[in-house]
């Protein structure tokens, strides 16, 4: 049997459910399990199912997280969850999980996702970040600090239980965001996982995990009225996250802006507004530094693009 899964707190259970909107929509027989940390919710029907953390209490992976994290560090309580839950299933129901972020939404097949894992423990997602820094110097950059691959979407089989655990335990141990140690929360380890772990698999397939952070190397064209990646892979899921919204919303990923339409008029449903959703934050000191280095980042890679045609 196979899954996907998700964790949220309750305020985050609407973008969970149009998730779920989204894979439904493509295969109605999709199952979807949510963890959700906090109030009490018991939702279900035959394919979508909710649990809170009683559930996992009895299991020997939680109750070191939760006495580091749960009481006082609830952001990075809830990222350590991820191999915990990810396992829990595996150990209980399925042969097959993934775990997606609440903010993604699927817009094509997803079953070949489930196929890569027939020969395979582990499937991870790379960020797709800029392979060169003379394009884009601070997204290339992020490959070192924030990591090589999305904690936001990892599949699992049963025999990638022991590099789950392993993941687990460096949660444990620390969740940081520090540059100088290599740790970027529970992302950064990710990196390692292929070089410990065998029969851990990278996704090469653009389509997936699309963001605001792999515009260059998932290059949106369009081709005969349809937006494919790089010319020729279809766009599986989108990753929404506030940066990926507002780089469409700005204009700077414009091919991308139906989507955002469609991601909109389902999140309405649920009753999300959007724009207080993201919570746009006013334009202080530090957000104009920011959006000055954006303008000085787009100059160098117009020169660098104009040299390679030279």
């Amino acid at each position: 049997m196979q899954t996907f899964c998700t964790i949220v707190t309750p305020d985050y259970l609407p973008l969970a459910k149009t998730l779920y909107r989204s894979l439904q929509a493509i295969d109605t027989n999709v199952q979807l399990h949510i963890l959700v940390l906090g109030d009490e919710i018991h939702e279900k029907n035959e394919y979508f199912k909710t649990y809170n953390l009683t559930s996992l209490r009895n299991y020997s992976l939680y109750n070191e997280l939760e006495k580091k994290y749960a009481h006082t560090q609830t952001d990075k309580f809830r990222w350590s969850l991820k191999p915990v839950f990810i396992s829990y299933l595996l150990d209980n129901q399925f042969d097959k999980v993934i775990y997606v972020d609440p903010d993604i939404f699927f817009f094509n097949d997803f079953q070949f996702l489930f196929d890569e894992l027939n020969q395979t423990s582990v499937l991870l997602s790379p960020h797709w970040r800029d392979k060169n820094p003379f394009a884009n110097e601070e997204n290339f950059l992020a490959n070192y600090k924030d990591g090589l691959y999305n904690g936001g979407f990892i599949g699992a089989t049963k025999n990638g239980l022991p590099a789950l655990k392993w993941w687990a335990g460096l949660c444990h141990y620390k969740m940081d965001r520090q540059i100088s140690l290599g740790i970027y929360d529970d992302q950064r380890y990710l990196d390692s996982m292929p070089l410990y772990f065998s029969g851990v698999k990278i996704l090469k397939h653009k389509g997936c995990n699309i963001a605001n952070w792999n515009s260059i190397e998932c290059k949106r064209e369009k081709v005969n009225n349809e937006i494919l990646i790089n010319g020729q892979y279809p766009i599986i899921f989108i990753h929404f996250t506030k940066e990926t919204i507002l780089s469409i919303e700005k204009g700077h990923d414009k091919l991308l802006q139906p989507f955002l339409v469609t991601y909109k008029n389902k999140l309405q449903k649920e009753n999300i507004d959007i724009a207080s959703f993201i919570n746009r934050p006013k334009k202080n000191l530090f957000i104009w530094v920011k959006e000055k280095t954006l303008i000085r980042t787009r100059i160098k890679r117009f020169f660098y693009r104009l040299a390679e045609k030279l």
